[in-house]
């Protein structure tokens, strides 16, 4: 739980007072009661997000999407990713042509132009995905407004014609603080600032969400020693609309501590937003606005962040906006809407995922609140939820599909309402690499600082991932997931595939597994272990087969790059 450290509730407990009325929980919409003598009526909670209606016939779910979500003037090439799946949920009508043969196959002539004017051509095989079309930006002028695209594609054999558009951002220069883009085809960040040297960087943001009043203001040498642990990134648990930030963001500015802004107590005011956004987008350790947090669970109005974002993006175009989903599946559309990033926070460890002590009543999907939304009180619920957030974007379709997910998990000390005791060091290391091997694309934890053991251990990570080589892997490649612990309890294996070499992750959610051989696809052709930058297991290659020396303790994980 976030802000209220335990959602607060006030106004439910209030009503609970009351025999015979319905008390809403703020988790998700879901009814409860407190106890048998105070009855209130089941509410099965709305605005769940379905899987939609099957086609009958196959369409061509054809897409652009620009490679970076903003570009500015000084770039000279950018790039366009077009997709041309055959689905059976989104797209035109599609048939294969009767003049297709395997001699001479159906291709897509594509057309890529603003008004009259074509940026790009080339031609594509239909049911592909992650086709790269090449643009020279010198032809465009830098402004703040976007320039509307459309993707012309005609099928060769047929001559049917498809259409789409999409928005491409050539933003004038910037040079105060930092610029920061999203890679829209690996859903990593870039960023560039002082230290950059003019130069886009990659990013992979690892840390936590800070405790402002009581830890990160109180001494600048407090920032520091979070830096020296090996964290990246940071969200300031507290804004301008609360307090004098100035002091704490100039110290992230020497240490080029990157932070996210965070405005969960004002972000419904558009007016303190029009306020704060200026007094901080120059600064050059921005790295992303944050507005919602857990508006599902909350019950914010619905088009409260997608106001925000509007707002935000008219004020500054440079930097990308987050916001935080608590629920499973509570209005999953309307609030994802509100931003560019979309975090994660399911907390499973140390939960009765059935029973709530604090409330006095059972748990389940329609009713009840025990902490953790429609989780089964394992580690597994956080891959689990990272998975439903990608399972709902390719639902709605379009830019959702490339919308990039972040995993908050679970790193804060009792006493708490709903969680027994801390996770373990091996139990954190399980919940990020999870998140990571089911497409998480950044981790920052609730909350620090934490407890010395799972800050010590989160730093020994931390220094991993957020460096060569791992971190090239983790930016600049999407994972493939070999084996999902979530079935039957087994392993959950990934890879990522970065020029010449593999970084395979390996996790034993479960239990420990003896003679561990992991069959790693043929196509990746890999043919020696280069080194094991992360766990402390001895890693063999037998052919395309992937060996663990002794077999996995529980709760192992490990990183081998191959190549």
């Amino acid at each position: 739980m976030r802000g209220a450290m335990g959602q607060g509730l006030a106004s439910a407990v209030t009503a609970l007072l009351i025999p015979s009325v319905a008390a809403q929980d703020r988790w998700c919409g879901k009814s409860y009661q407190a106890s048998p003598a105070y009855s209130s009526p089941l509410v099965i909670p709305g605005g769940r997000l379905e899987p939609p209606s099957l086609s009958y016939t196959p369409l061509l779910d054809l897409k652009i999407t620009p490679r970076h979500s903003i570009y500015i003037a000084s770039e000279e090439g950018g790039e366009f990713i077009v997709d041309a799946a055959i689905s059976y949920i989104h797209g035109s009508p599609w048939s294969r042509s009767t003049n297709d043969t395997a001699e001479q196959p159906d291709r897509l002539k594509v057309t890529i132009a603003w008004q009259n004017q074509t940026l790009a051509m080339g031609t594509i095989e239909p049911n592909t995905t992650d086709n790269m079309f090449p643009v020279d930006l010198k032809t465009l002028e830098p402004r703040m407004e976007g320039y509307p695209i459309t993707l012309t594609a005609v099928s060769r054999n047929s001559d049917s014609k498809y259409s789409v558009t999409t928005e491409l951002f050539l933003l004038p220069e910037k040079s105060t603080g930092s610029v920061v883009k999203i890679d829209h085809l690996y859903g990593s960040l870039l960023y560039r600032n002082p230290t950059t040297n003019g130069v886009f960087l990659p990013v992979f943001p690892y840390g936590f969400y800070g405790d402002y009043s009581g830890y990160l203001n109180v001494s600048a040498s407090n920032i520091e020693k979070y830096v020296s642990l090996g964290f990246n990134t940071v969200n300031v648990v507290s804004s301008f609309a609360e307090d004098d930030m100035s002091a704490t963001i100039g110290t992230m500015d020497r240490l080029n501590l990157l932070f996210q802004y965070d405005m969960r107590g004002s972000y419904k005011n558009l007016s303190s937003i029009a306020w704060q956004v200026p007094l901080v987008k120059d600064h050059p350790s921005l790295l992303t606005w944050y507005t919602a947090d857990e508006p599902d669970g909350w019950q914010d109005p619905l088009d409260a962040p997608q106001q925000a974002y509007d707002l935000i993006a008219s004020l500054d175009k440079y930097h990308p906006t987050a916001l935080v989903l608590n629920c499973q599946n509570y209005h999953f559309a309307e609030y994802s809407a509100g931003a560019d990033i979309i975090m994660e926070d399911a907390y499973p460890i140390g939960i009765n995922a059935t029973y709530s002590e604090k409330w006095n009543t059972p748990c389940n999907e329609t009713f009840g609140d025990c902490g953790c939304d429609n989780c089964e009180g394992t580690v597994l619920d956080v891959p689990a939820r990272v998975d439903d957030f990608h399972t709902y974007q390719a639902w709605l379709g379009g830019t959702a599909t490339r919308q990039p997910v972040w995993a908050v998990p679970q790193s804060f000390s009792i006493p708490e309402d709903y969680w027994s005791r801390d996770p373990t060091a091996e139990e954190a290391w399980v919940m990020d690499m999870l998140a990571f091997n089911h497409g998480a694309k950044a981790r920052l934890a609730w909350i620090y600082p934490t407890s010395d053991a799972l800050g010590n251990a989160l730093s020994r990570i931390a220094k991993v991932v957020t460096a060569s080589p791992v971190a090239d892997f983790l930016t600049g490649a999407n994972p493939v997931l070999l084996q999902d612990g979530k079935h039957g309890g087994g392993l959950d294996v990934a890879y990522w595939k970065y020029g010449d070499q593999v970084l395979v992750s390996v996790v034993a959610p479960g239990d420990s597994a003896a003679n561990v051989g992991i069959a790693l696809p043929a196509d990746i052709q890999v043919m020696r272990v280069v080194s094991s930058p992360w766990g402390g297991i001895g890693w063999t290659l037998d052919g395309t087969t992937l060996r663990a020396k002794g077999g996995l303790p529980s709760l192992a994980t490990s990183l081998i790059i191959l190549q």
